[in-house]
């Protein structure tokens, strides 16, 4: 049985109000959009993860908004709700992006196990950027490396 208050879900337009616009989504929206669509089908969380194929306990996840789907999930979604995961996530695309391309990734050197390739890709404060900055370049100097 379905209820029809939750009060994880904030009041607000109805699903056919939402603008579908392209935009990025936070999970709270995200998590809007998904619950008003399976409503909109009259259908539960267990309901909407038979049809997608997902485990019931991700479909809650993403309901609660505590985490966003992998791209994968997305699709199943969407085909589930019959909708385009454009439509259902406008920011799928960039999330196989970012599957693809990690934002923090480090890779030890084959040639030199006691150092790292780092790779940062993530907005964090001037502050911050500034202090790992500094580690590095302090890294070199003390090693005689050129910066």
């Amino acid at each position: 049985m379905v209820r029809n208050n939750r009060t994880h879900i904030p009041d607000g337009p109805s699903y056919s109000d939402m603008n579908m616009a392209p935009k990025h989504l936070t999970k709270q929206a995200f998590a809007k959009r998904l619950y008003n669509l399976m409503m909109s089908k009259g259908w539960n969380q267990s309901e909407l993860a038979r049809r997608a194929g997902l485990p019931r306990d991700s479909v809650s996840t993403y309901i609660r908004a505590k985490v966003m789907p992998t791209p994968l999930s997305v699709q199943n979604l969407a085909a589930a709700l019959g909708v385009t995961p454009e439509d259902l996530m406008p920011n799928h695309v960039e999330s196989a992006i970012e599957e693809d391309t990690p934002s923090l990734e480090m890779k030890v050197s084959v040639n030199a196990p006691s150092k790292a390739w780092l790779r940062v890709n993530r907005l964090v404060s001037l502050a911050t950027a500034a202090r790992v900055i500094d580690l590095i370049e302090s890294e070199h100097s003390k090693e005689g490396e050129p910066s």
